[in-house]
């Protein structure tokens, strides 16, 4: 149970506050001098669990320091010797589930009455409080709003401690707190001091020497005197065979282990080195990583261990271990020195080897570089030009000095092509189209790959241009010549219709169902059809052009939907599909050209009828997108969906879903005029899988507002 400090009458206060005066005297005067002494952690909770202990009349006593991680840290007990029988994972208990775990958790003091009947209460293993009733009292030290650790005194007996013990413990708490934190950042300073100068010294060993076994022994004896293992260890991946041979060892069976190959995915070592993470294992018989194979060939049995992996630019060379500490357990903090051991380890590894690969691969590069059939342009991070090969020079006609004056922007001269040289990454190349001004001043059409790269000590922007004139021509051409053609199709297709329409009237009334209203019903629908097919790729040019759209007015969602559907229902008879509309009430009306946004939403559907077998529904909704200037409209079809590696191309002209079907009708335009129809309307489709099957594609409209 929890306690605070109950009100006592005045008499039995003012005695109290003077005892607590008199320790809290006690307990300053004996910081002082552990403060003079050099501020020895280990001398602090010593003297003041002595103090505590002799004050409260009580048996023995505990003190649990943790860290900022809330891993512990210190820890004193009255009986010297029972410190070292504790456990890692005792420990670990206690944080979790004991007393000091919950006292540190809670920030807030705790007695306990009966160790025997209380869930919180662990006692250490053959300890007497798991035999016979006895009382404990456990407050934190707090620093700044943190707990950094508990107090914990114990007695024999029931309910040996009241409120008077808890404000004394309390007070002796509060007085030691600050001396306890600043001990312990004193400590940890030193360990940082002491780490760095190891990790210089170790930085000085690889710089003068290309000697890995040297190199190699140096650390492992230096970062032994830290870590303070049994053993340690370096194992490197022999790719030929995919096993782990350990190569150069220190400490207990360091003979027997040099050598020894083990299969890389095997063991906590072929964890790491499969994973690329580092592991502490305080107890390696409740690991199920943990591999024996070491222990049989050194006959020495490992009890704990820590494991890092050596990476050289995202590539795992080997790992490093440490084995059986011998003060007891292995802290974060060794691990984590441990880490930085790795990281000198591998780039000691991978420069003894990296001069012989840096040179053959500048040798096959040059080779590539000189005999491509492309310009391929070299420049610093500022775009001036430092390198070109031979193809470069003929194809823009430039002597080698004059180029190499120049700067990558002189050779293209519409700016907005260019991307920010910063934003060019080592990873994926950028691709862009431009046009590439040669020392006659014509401007060739030409696709760039442009990449960071690393050349020597320095980065470089790679420019590899591919000439793309013929096909910038052919699609010209081929723009031309569609363009035309469907121009002059709208005048007989015009006629057509208005035919067929005079037709209707003239013929004798012709009853529904009959074979001659079927083919005139079909002839009008056909032309229909092909005259939005015409106005869509007529649209399609003038906003790849990037003509604006004219007769922009107010229009009702509710009507151009049921339009849409009226258009499309004989389609949904004939398919059997039902047609179903989700639309929110009070939708405002949109700001668009309303044939366009027409035809924009029967390709839609249509398209989602061409897949969807009888009996299935296509749905339609609408309702406000997030940003609450804009309409979102969805068509959603219960058909077989779009593959994940077509959902952005599908709306690139002559783009079509390869399904195999070789009678699939479709030339890969009406999904292309959605697109230019829409954001030419300030707006953005896409498409993604719908809930339970089939295609969900989703558009964005502006609202008509004050227009």
């Amino acid at each position: 149970m929890e306690y605070s400090p109950e009100r006592h009458n005045p008499i039995i206060e003012e005695a109290e506050d003077s005892e607590r005066l008199r320790t809290l005297y006690q307990v300053t005067s004996m910081l002082k001098q552990v403060e003079a002494d050099g501020l020895d952690i280990n001398l602090i909770l010593l003297r003041i669990l002595d103090l505590a202990v002799n004050q409260l009349n009580a048996a023995e006593g505990s003190i649990i320091v943790v860290n900022e991680a809330g891993q512990v840290e210190h820890i004193w007990l009255s009986d010297d010797k029972a410190r070292d029988l504790l456990s890692n994972i005792f420990l670990q208990n206690i944080l979790r589930t004991g007393v000091a775990g919950q006292v540190i958790n809670s920030q807030q003091p705790l007695i306990i009455n009966n160790t025997q009947d209380d869930e919180h209460w662990l006692p250490r293993p053959g300890h007497i409080t798991s035999l016979e009733p006895w009382s404990v009292i456990c407050v934190p030290f707090l620093v700044r709003n943190r707990a950094i650790g508990a107090i914990t005194i114990h007695k024999p007996g029931f309910a040996q401690f009241d409120d008077h013990d808890l404000n004394l413990l309390t007070a002796i708490s509060n007085q030691a707190a600050s001396t306890i934190e600043n001990a312990r950042l004193f400590e940890q300073s030193q360990r940082q001091l002491q780490i760095a100068a190891l990790l210089n010294e170790a930085s000085r060993v690889i710089n003068s020497s290309l000697d890995i076994d040297e190199i190699m022994h140096t650390l492992l004896a230096h970062m032994n005197e830290f870590l303070n293992a049994e053993a340690i260890s370096i194992a490197l991946v022999d790719n030929a065979t995919n096993e782990l041979v350990y190569q150069v060892a220190e400490g207990m069976g360091a003979q027997e282990i040099v050598g020894l190959r083990l299969p890389s995915n095997q063991g906590l070592s072929g964890w790491v080195m499969e994973h690329g993470e580092a592991a502490l294992v305080s107890d390696t018989s409740r690991d199920s990583r943990f591999n024996r194979t070491g222990d049989e060939k050194t006959g020495y049995a490992t009890h704990a261990m820590i494991c890092a992996p050596m990476e050289f630019k995202g590539q795992v060379l080997g790992t490093i271990q440490a084995i059986n500490p011998i003060a007891g357990v292995f802290s974060e903090q060794d691990l984590g020195l441990l880490v930085n051991l790795a990281n000198i380890a591998s780039t000691a590894i991978a420069n003894a080897q990296q001069f012989a690969r840096i040179q053959v691969a500048e040798a096959r590069y040059t080779s590539l570089f000189q005999d491509s059939v492309d310009p391929i342009i070299l420049t610093d991070l500022q775009g001036k030009i430092v390198e070109a090969n031979q193809c470069t020079f003929s194809f823009l006609g430039y002597g080698r000095d004059t180029l190499l004056d120049l700067f990558i922007h002189d050779l293209h001269p519409n700016l907005g092509k260019l991307p920010q040289l910063s934003s060019i990454s080592h990873n994926e190349p950028t691709i862009f189209q431009s046009e590439l001004v040669n020392k006659e001043g014509a401007a060739i059409p030409v696709e760039v790959y442009v990449k960071r790269m690393e050349y020597g000590d320095n980065d470089l922007l790679q420019w590899i241009h591919h000439d793309i004139s013929k096909q910038v021509e052919l699609e010209q051409m081929r723009d031309d010549l569609t363009a035309m053609l469907f121009h002059d199709l709208q005048g007989p297709l015009g006629n057509i219709i208005s035919s067929l329409e005079l037709l209707s009237y003239e013929l004798p009334e012709v009853e529904p169902g009959s074979s001659q209203y079927e083919m005139l019903d079909i002839a009008r629908r056909s032309s229909q059809r092909l005259q939005a097919l015409i106005r869509s790729l007529l649209d399609i040019t003038h906003l790849e052009a990037g003509h604006p759209i004219n007769e922009q007015k107010r229009v009702s969602i509710y009507s151009l939907i049921d339009d849409v559907y009226e258009v499309e229902r004989p389609n949904f008879e004939q398919r059997r599909v039902k047609f179903v509309t989700k639309l929110d009430p009070d939708l405002p009306s949109v700001y668009v050209a309303e044939d366009m946004i027409r035809r924009v939403l029967i390709n839609l559907v249509n398209n989602a009828l061409k897949y969807s077998p009888g009996d299935k529904t296509i749905t339609v909704m609408a309702q406000r997108a997030d940003d609450d200037g804009h309409l979102l409209i969805s068509v959603q079809d219960e058909g077989i969906g779009i593959p994940d590696e077509y959902k952005e191309t599908i709306f690139l002209k002559f783009e079509r879903v390869d399904r195999g079907d070789p009678s699939s009708k479709g030339l890969g335009l009406g999904l292309a005029f959605c697109r230019l129809a829409v954001e030419a309307h300030g707006g953005r489709i896409w498409v993604q899988d719908a809930p339970g099957g089939g295609a969900l594609f989703q558009f964005t409209l502006p609202v008509a507002g004050d227009r």
